[in-house]
């Protein structure tokens, strides 16, 4: 059967706006790459990138060049169902290192690429990969204020959810006074704790000690540096709760090295990681064959970037509701078609073509930066 062609890939850099009163720390817009694929017959396919160095090392200039001067040419005039072929020539222009190479780009092309699929076949993203265990979805919100008032009052919105995520900020006293203000305002849920790497191995180990009597805390996330899996190995013997890692763990490589270093219980998910929704599937295979379970998050996603999320992550057995902020933080989704589930803590996966949202374009652009 002949198939349309891709005839046009976009890259749109874009500043998102925020909502101030979640988080100061964020400023007033965060940046993103759109890419936007549309073939011969009028299909079009959408992905999306977080533009955050701090955290994937790929700037905002950085992922819009490598989606118009490389992915671009290798894009334009391909099959959208070569997704393999397309990839492969992708990575030999970008080349993975260690890891990944440039994954949150290579992620906004799969995802563009799966939408194309859909939009064509009329099948679901959650179809394309298989098909999904659940249709909806709950959410863990995050829960970054430091002090411990601030802390209460947050927690006032969350009450209908099951698990909330709390980010650590390094010290002892304080993390534990913040933990037990949440652990008071949101009795219902389960605490899922994110070190975001400020902790060592024995400074680590003291928290949690400290924190011994709260029972309610069911993970600590990445307490130590991304990449220092010895001393995570070593917090492993002397902790009580499961050790998960998020940013020392990209890939599927990464999931196996760390299960055979004995360094964690479980790995956090990302789209932006994985560099596509087929890696994060391939990962999260490896990592359960290994014994790990699975948790799932993203990088504070507009509603197309939130919508992959919820397609792949319904493809798998999570530990714990995914933690997926973009509706927390950003002021607008872009989208229409997400529709909230029936609990009011998450949202039904879609069920449409492709993705299962319509993008609103002319709003998109209007948030476009200068080139």
């Amino acid at each position: 059967m002949e198939t349309d062609r891709i005839v046009f890939s976009e890259a749109i850099a874009c500043a998102l706006p925020t909502r101030q009163r979640e988080d100061e720390s964020r400023g007033r817009a965060q940046q993103h790459v759109f890419l936007r694929l549309e073939t011969e017959g009028g299909a079009v396919g959408w992905g999306e990138a977080r533009a955050l160095p701090s955290w994937t090392g790929e700037t905002l200039a950085a992922i819009t060049n490598a989606l118009t001067d490389y992915w671009g040419p290798i894009l334009v005039g391909s099959n959208p169902f070569a997704r393999n072929a397309i990839m492969a020539t992708g990575d030999e222009m970008i080349t993975p290192s260690l890891s990944n190479g440039m994954p949150t780009a290579r992620s906004a092309v799969d995802m563009a690429l799966h939408d194309l699929q859909g939009q064509i076949t009329g099948l679901s993203v959650h179809e394309l990969l298989g098909g999904r265990v659940r249709g909806e979805i709950s959410l863990s919100p995050s829960l970054r204020a430091e002090s411990p008032e601030r802390l209460r009052e947050d927690c006032q919105r969350w009450t209908q959810h099951r698990c909330v995520k709390m980010k650590l900020v390094g010290d002892l006293g304080l993390d534990a006074e913040r933990l037990a203000a949440v652990s008071e305002a949101v009795p219902q849920a389960s605490i899922w704790l994110d070190g975001n790497q400020n902790y060592t191995p024995t400074s680590a180990a003291t928290m949690l000690e400290r924190i011994r009597s709260i029972r309610r805390c069911v993970l600590l996330q990445q307490p130590t540096p991304a990449n220092d899996w010895f001393g995570l190995a070593q917090l492993k013997t002397r902790s009580w709760l499961p050790l998960a890692v998020d940013e020392g763990c990209y890939s599927a490589a990464d999931a196996m090295r760390l299960a055979r270093a004995g360094a964690c219980d479980l790995i956090t998910l990302k789209t932006c990681k994985a560099g596509g929704l087929r890696d994060l599937v391939r990962q999260a295979e490896v990592a359960r064959a290994a014994g790990l379970d699975l948790l799932g998050s993203g990088l504070t996603e507009s509603g197309i970037g939130l919508a992959a999320a919820l397609h792949v992550y319904s493809t798998l057995q999570l530990r714990l509701p995914p933690q997926l902020n973009g509706p927390q933080y950003l002021e607008d989704l872009l989208v229409a078609g997400l529709q909230l589930n029936h609990r009011g803590d998450g949202y039904v996966v879609p069920d449409g073509a492709g993705l299962g949202i319509e993008v609103d374009e002319e709003r998109l652009r209007s948030y476009a930066l200068a080139h």
